[in-house]
């Protein structure tokens, strides 16, 4: 699905809101995510059964490896 527009949520027009509203009501319920997708001149519907909710991912140090993201993020040195 590379390359694809997202166009519409549960039959309405894609705006965030109504993304995050869908996935919110998804885990309440066991109905799927309807959404319309476009490629070009060709669209695509998908259901996403997916009832987990919105999740917020974070970063989590692993101490057994070596700290590359701190000198990635280090202040270059003039």
């Amino acid at each position: 699905m590379i390359g694809m527009k997202l166009l519409a949520v549960d039959g309405l027009a894609y705006e965030a809101g109504r993304l995050t509203k869908a996935i919110e009501r998804a885990a309440k319920t066991k109905t799927p995510i309807e959404l319309i997708l476009s490629q070009g001149e060709v669209f695509k519907t998908a259901r996403v059964d997916y009832h987990g909710g919105l999740r917020y991912p974070h970063l989590v140090r692993d101490g057994s490896k070596p700290a590359l993201l701190d000198d990635i993020l280090a202040p270059r040195a003039r």
